[in-house]
C-alpha cells in the first residue's frame, strides 16, 4: 500500500470543487493491478459542480450521481457513449455535489483524454464508489508542480452546456493534455 505521508487525506478534497481540481495537477493517481501499481502524473482536469454540464445539475440527486453528493475523496466513474469510462474524484462537503473529472495523465502511453487515462489505468465501473482516502487498490499520491509548469485554466470540452465557463485546468506543455487551447496558453 501507498505510504501514508505520501497520500492525500480526506480534508485534501474537502474544498470547493475548482481549489481541488487546481491542486490535483502534478499529483500521481495510482492502481494496484494483479500486484502491480500504475502510476500517472495528473496533468489535466475539469471542475463539475451543479452547472447544467454536470451530472448534478440543478441540484437534482439521481442513482447515478449520487456518489457526487457523498464522502469527498471517493471515486466516481461512470460509462458513457456505450463505449468509454470517465474517472472523477468526489470534492465539496457531503451534502454539496462536486467532482474533478481526470482528463489526462503524463507517465503512462496514450492517457491524454479522460476515456485513455482510464484505459491506461485499468479502471473500471467496478472501481465506482472506491475511497481514495483508505482503499488498498486505488490512491492519489501528493505531488507538485514543476518550477517551468504554468497552469493554463480555460474552457470545458466534450460537453454541450455551460460551455464558456472556465472550469478546465492543465499544465501547459505536458504531452498528457488532451486539448491545448492556444489562446488560453498566450502569456502562461
Amino acid at each position: 500500500m501507498a505510504h501514508r505521508a505520501r497520500r492525500l487525506r480526506r480534508q485534501d478534497f474537502a474544498h470547493s470543487t475548482v481549489a481541488v481540481a487546481r491542486r490535483l495537477l502534478g499529483c500521481v493517481l495510482c492502481h494496484r493491478v494483479d500486484g502491480q501499481v500504475l502510476r500517472g502524473r495528473i496533468v489535466e482536469v475539469e471542475a463539475y459542480t451543479d452547472d447544467a454540464a454536470s451530472h448534478a445539475a440543478n441540484g437534482k440527486r439521481t442513482p447515478r450521481n449520487g456518489l457526487m453528493y457523498g464522502q469527498p475523496g471517493v471515486a466516481y466513474i461512470y460509462f458513457t457513449y456505450g463505449m468509454h469510462h470517465c474517472f472523477n474524484i468526489v470534492t465539496e462537503a457531503a451534502g454539496r455535489p462536486g467532482a474533478v473529472l481526470i482528463r489526462g495523465l503524463d507517465g503512462l502511453p496514450r492517457a491524454a483524454g479522460p476515456a485513455l487515462a482510464c484505459q491506461a489505468l485499468h479502471l473500471t465501473l467496478r472501481d465506482n464508489g472506491r475511497d481514495l482516502v483508505e482503499d488498498a487498490h486505488l490512491w492519489v499520491e501528493r505531488g507538485r508542480r514543476r518550477r517551468h509548469e504554468r497552469v493554463v485554466q480555460t474552457t470545458r470540452v466534450g460537453i454541450r452546456q455551460a460551455t464558456e465557463l472556465p472550469l478546465r485546468f492543465y499544465l501547459h506543455g505536458s504531452p498528457g493534455v488532451s486539448k491545448r487551447d492556444r489562446a488560453a496558453e498566450v502569456g502562461v
